[in-house]
């Protein structure tokens, strides 16, 4: 997409990708304005869910990054926009379109990023059901069941039918890893809750322990979603004294949103910290519907709610709702190194990068040319980014960090690993011995020494190794000529 706006445009990648991403950011927020103006019948009410959506804690920072959710998430959003066109439409050939256009956005989805097809799936099951059974609930009461809630129902199945079978397809045939990779992480932060519990909230995160944010800033992080579920318990209010009879899709939508409170617990456990924060920009569909169905639904004499909530407190509660999603969901999408530039910290990803590190990229290319190297996670961002090097991406199958992260020499399986992919180069970065990591990891999340520096021990024995020898040094940063093909 963006190579493609770059040759159309005749601008420079950096521009095309800017008006790639920001593009989408502006058709994800017309896809949900439409779903809000369908849903609950008024451009108002439109508005009010695609101000809010466009204030979620994803939408402002992380999925405004070139990134693969950045142009996901969009795709995901219309694709839920379409198919609610085609749920309610009365016109077949509408509705066909509306179906065959959401299919071919779901290919593009599926191919690009996985979170944003589960939660697609979620997104739909949950509506696909809750019209089946609100309509099933409905015919036991003798209501009638008409044509048009029959394709309603005929349509979210239709749409979650294609869904699945499109990420079967992909998964089946060309992505089976996939399914490894993300089964760890819900059933690790499962139990890390359930310790957590068992020893009174030890070995948790410490929300906004190591924050820089005023206090002012923090309270309205941890208050956004105290104001939200207050927001959601007045719609429930609406509904229940029958000033509101939402469709049966909305319902499903709104139903969807109320994951984000599921999700919320998931922030304490380190292995699902940072699927439930991307979980946020999906459900968050859901919660805006609540949020402008309540301000736009609320009557205007009132309600009473142990005392009479009238239009002037409902006025006032609605500046309290925005300012406090608009700054909470801010400061708690990211931490203040990816919000702020500042002086280097080690650990970040956006605050490590160093002219030192800049100059050694440079000379490595001239040098060595791309060759394949391993290195920490934020060295190997400018590796990449500056001297367009093959970093390795070192998991539990392939742990690269044993050259670095062990005092002993790297197993026969990872030597053989290293030799028979052509990694080269190990560049060892001297602030990992020095400095603990300010995101907890100098190789990620499966880290032998999660949360602990390197032992400069382990550094400096590399000068000593018969399968390394050094061939570039800075004051920092030392680069290393592999053997292990001869070892």
């Amino acid at each position: 997409l963006t190579v493609a706006t770059q040759s159309i445009g005749g601008v420079s990648m950096w521009t095309a990708g800017l008006i790639a991403v920001a593009a989408l950011h502006v058709a994800g927020l017309f896809a949900v304005y439409v779903l809000g103006e369908g849903m609950l019948g008024s451009p108002r009410a439109g508005g009010i869910t695609a101000l809010v959506y466009g204030i979620n804690p994803s939408a402002v920072y992380f999925d405004t990054q070139y990134a693969y959710e950045s142009l996901a998430i969009n795709l995901f959003l219309w694709v839920i926009a379409l198919a609610a066109i085609a749920a309610h439409s009365p016109n077949r050939s509408r509705r066909v379109r509306c179906l065959t256009t959401a299919a071919t956005l779901t290919v593009a989805i599926v191919v690009t990023h996985h979170l944003t097809t589960v939660f697609l799936i979620a997104a739909l099951t949950t509506v696909a059901l809750v019209v089946t059974v609100g309509a099933w609930t409905a015919h036991r009461r003798g209501a009638r069941v008409g044509r048009i809630t029959r394709g309603t129902i005929a349509t979210w199945w239709i749409m979650l039918g294609a869904v699945l079978t499109i990420a079967g397809l992909w998964v089946w045939f060309f992505a089976r890893p996939t399914l490894d990779y993300l089964s760890p992480y819900f059933g690790n932060s499962v139990d890390q809750l359930q310790t957590m519990a068992e020893k009174s909230g030890s070995g948790g995160r410490k929300l906004l322990a190591a924050s820089v944010q005023p206090f002012w800033e923090r309270l309205l992080t941890a208050g956004a979603p105290g104001v939200l579920l207050v927001t959601t318990a007045l719609a429930a209010l609406l509904i229940c004294r029958r000033h509101v009879r939402p469709n049966l899709s909305t319902w499903g939508l709104m139903l969807f949103g109320l994951l984000f409170f599921v999700s919320l617990p998931f922030i304490l456990a380190p292995s699902g910290a940072e699927g439930a924060r991307r979980s946020w920009g999906f459900t968050y569909v859901g919660l805006a519907l609540i949020v402008a169905l309540t301000l736009t639904r609320w009557p205007p004499d009132g309600l009473r709610f142990g005392v009479r909530i009238g239009r002037t407190a409902m006025s006032i509660w609605t500046t309290v709702l925005m300012v406090g999603l608009l700054m909470g969901n801010v400061a708690g999408g990211l931490n203040d190194p990816y919000r702020f530039p500042g002086p280097f910290r080690w650990g970040t990803d956006t605050n490590s990068a160093t002219q030192e590190t800049r100059a050694l990229a440079l000379q490595m290319n001239s040098q060595f040319g791309r060759v394949k190297v391993v290195s920490d996670a934020y060295t190997a961002l400018q590796l990449a980014a500056d001297g367009g090097m093959v970093m390795a991406a070192p998991s539990r199958g392939f742990p690269a960090w044993e050259l670095t992260q062990t005092d002993a020499d790297p197993s026969p399986q990872l030597a053989g690993m290293l030799s028979s992919s052509d990694y080269r180069y190990l560049v060892v970065n001297a602030h990992m011995g020095k400095e603990l990591p300010f995101n907890g990891h100098n190789f990620g999340e499966n880290d032998p020494l999660l949360g602990d520096k390197t032992p400069m021990a382990n550094l400096d024995r590399l000068d000593a190794v018969s399968w390394a020898t050094r061939v570039i040094s800075t004051e920092n940063l030392r680069v290393y000529r592999l053997h292990l093909d001869d070892e």
